[in-house]
């Protein structure tokens, strides 16, 4: 009798999971912080607010940002030292912390990516000189946007349309991600603490709202995205089951589904509470769900958000190469048209999400 077995995929060693992770958690805390400033705490700020308020939020904002500068260089150069231990044989980690090794290993796209990284980090750093969030941020952002995107570029060396969308859409996840995921932590850190007046309740009630619909729209990249390659790297729904690379991402999609029903209470009752508080001129109550109840709900979501970042270390290869399986079928037109028609579905959702949001938080109001 002949015995078939699968062989078990060797786990990733300390420091590439370390590296990851905290590459993953650098480009999450500098997009999505700069996202949450650019779009959500500075449109806010400009507004009618009292100055107590004002300082608070907008101090807070500018040291969170500024911190991110050391954060992103030592976590860049940590995984470029982990880039040169998995590429050159025979050299351990230790050894490629050495800056001559690094330099060595350096290629055009990787340098690329890693002086993008360095530039935004140093404008970060000026942070805690300088107060010049609007200007900072707004080099920072796209700067580390493009250090993310730039080893998808083409390089014309016979890339298939196949290992394009690939590359594509591994970005859209990435960077759907580290919006929602850098801007919940954000908010969460800056709504944290004492310092505000009995009047931030109205403040952060409007900065609540204008994350949500930040929020959606960043879920619905990953979870496109995320279909996209699940769809590439998983064969069948068993596959899920009993592969290795299968399980890791099952128990990733069950974080992320609790991720979503998190943020659907946040905007579908904690946001109509709100609201209705607000209305009814009770400020203690509107402070208590803005600045207690919304953050804790936040900080949740949160700590799932540095879960599933735990996890993306070990999703190396695919369950389909683990299964013993044929690889993906080459893209074609109707895998394509099921894509666009996917993408639609989902965003009449969202958008539908987002209005019964805004009718409930309308009614609740208008109750009052």
């Amino acid at each position: 009798m002949t015995l078939l077995s699968t062989a078990v995929p060797a786990m990733p060693p300390w420091w590439r999971v370390s590296t990851e992770i905290a590459y993953f958690a650098a480009l999450a805390a500098v997009i999505g912080g700069a996202v949450a400033y650019l779009t959500v705490v500075r449109p806010v700020l400009r507004a009618e607010v009292d100055d107590p308020d004002r300082q608070a939020v907008h101090g807070r904002t500018v040291r969170l940002l500024a911190w991110c500068g050391p954060v992103l260089l030592v976590a860049g150069y940590l995984q470029l030292a982990a880039r040169v231990a998995r590429g050159v044989k025979g050299v351990t980690f230790g050894q490629s912390l050495a800056p001559s090794r690094i330099w060595s290993f350096l290629t055009l796209p990787i340098a690329v990516q890693n002086v993008c990284y360095a530039l935004a980090g140093v404008a970060l750093l000026t942070l805690f000189v300088r107060d010049r969030p609007t200007l900072v941020t707004a080099v920072a952002l796209p700067l580390t946007v493009l250090g993310t995107v730039v080893l998808a570029l083409p390089t014309g060396q016979g890339q298939t349309l196949d290992t394009q969308l690939n590359g594509w859409f591994t970005q859209v996840h990435i960077l759907g991600a580290s919006v929602w995921l850098g801007g919940l932590f954000a908010l969460a850190v800056i709504g944290r603490g004492r310092g505000f007046g009995q009047r931030a309740g109205l403040v952060w009630a409007r900065m609540w709202q204008r994350f949500s619909s930040v929020a959606l729209v960043s879920v619905g990249a990953v979870v496109a995205s995320g279909v996209w390659l699940a769809w590439r790297h998983v064969g069948t729904v068993g596959q899920l089951f009993t592969t290795t690379y299968g399980r890791f991402l099952l128990v990733k999609l069950i974080i992320v589904a609790a991720m979503v029903c998190a943020g659907a209470y946040n905007q579908l009752a904690l946001t109509p509470r709100i609201a209705r508080a607000h209305a009814a001129g009770d400020l203690g109550r509107g402070f208590a769900l803005t600045l207690r109840h919304f953050p804790t709900v936040v900080a949740v979501e949160t700590g799932l958000g540095l879960a599933v970042l735990t996890i993306v270390p070990f999703l190396s290869g695919s369950a389909r190469t683990q299964a013993g399986g044929p690889p993906a079928p080459a893209v074609d037109g109707g895998i394509l048209a099921l894509g666009a028609l996917l993408v639609v579905t989902l965003t009449a959702s969202l958008y539908a999400s987002y209005r019964v949001s805004t009718l409930l938080t309308r009614r609740a109001a208008q109750a009052c």
